[in-house]
């Protein structure tokens, strides 16, 4: 083999995985795969059959209710590569909102006041993190170090925006203003998707299979409550909610802060494989939830002729 630079293959597709090449002649087999996964809403607690808000034929993820709970921010691959759009709360009238040139853009926040999305996007082979306004506009990129800066979240009174970093050699809580600024560090022993307190004193974030709860300089940190696997969980009305895709189908947990008291609630049917990091969400009432799921998953197998 000469070596040289790498190039892509025009095989057309961008579900493509798998390439092989026949050891003999210049044919190429891959598989070309196909997943539709949709938004649906569930009341959290009323036995009512889960409504489905999105229809796209690719992926919709990572829903997120704004604070009054009349839009949805989501992540979606239907123009082509992941970007942010808004509907509102019946689905209706899906909006997009960025256009970043980048291979994955997500996590999608609401700001406290409903006005900006805070979401992370690979424009540069790593994440960092950006805010546009819930209207629409140019995006203003906060992060730009050659780290992965993602899982945004606001503070309660829209001050700083949480992310997880590995700038520091392992993934650390940090924040920076949303107007731009330099990050400041928060945690010291590990830490992802970090949420404040609606009441502003407490941050909670996940590590090594548990929710930890510290002030919000990082200090006096305390284990709430063990979660199974990589928990995306969610903060409402003075209780965390978590979504238990270790078993099948999946449920949703939630934790009383008061009580110290986990309950495991209705069962969510996500689909073949949808994980937790693909989001959900609650409602700020805690009545409704958001949540992805895997509709249909299919596989071709193609080959290319005449592969040089």
């Amino acid at each position: 083999m000469g070596g040289g630079d790498l190039e892509p293959l025009p095989i057309a597709t961008e579900d493509a995985a798998n390439p092989t090449a026949a050891a003999q002649g210049n044919r190429l087999a891959f598989i070309r795969r196909h997943r539709d996964t949709n938004i649906w809403k569930i009341s959290a607690f009323e036995n009512r059959q889960p409504v489905k808000l999105t229809s796209a034929t690719r992926e919709d993820a990572e829903p997120a209710f704004s604070a009054d709970g009349r839009r949805i921010a989501f992540a979606s691959d239907r123009s082509g590569s992941f970007q942010i759009y808004v509907c509102a709360s019946d689905g209706s009238n899906p909006l997009q909102l960025t256009s970043m040139k980048a291979p994955d853009t997500g996590t999608p926040k609401w700001s406290p006041d409903g006005k900006r999305i805070a979401f992370d996007s690979r424009v540069e082979g790593h994440s960092d993190i950006f805010v546009i306004s819930a209207d629409g506009g140019s995006p203003r990129r906060l992060t730009s170090e050659p780290y992965d800066n993602e899982l945004p979240s606001w503070s309660h009174d829209g001050r700083w925006i949480y992310f997880s970093s590995d700038r520091s050699g392992s993934m650390e809580t940090w924040k920076v203003p949303p107007e731009g600024g330099i990050a400041v560090r928060v945690s010291r022993t590990g830490a992802l998707n970090p949420l404040e307190s609606s009441d502003g004193q407490f941050l909670y974030y996940y590590r090594n299979g548990t929710i930890w709860q510290s002030d919000l300089n990082g200090e006096n940190e305390s284990r709430v409550v063990d979660v199974p696997g990589w928990s995306n969980f969610r903060l409402v009305r003075n209780a965390i909610w978590f979504l238990d895709d270790s078993i099948t189908p999946a449920r949703l947990g939630v934790f009383d802060l008061s009580r110290r008291q986990a309950t495991s609630l209705r069962p969510l049917n996500v689909g073949p494989y949808v994980p937790a990091n693909r989001g959900f969400d609650v409602s700020a009432d805690g009545r409704a939830v958001l949540y992805t799921r895997m509709d249909s998953v299919e596989s071709d197998i193609m080959l290319v002729e005449n592969f040089h």
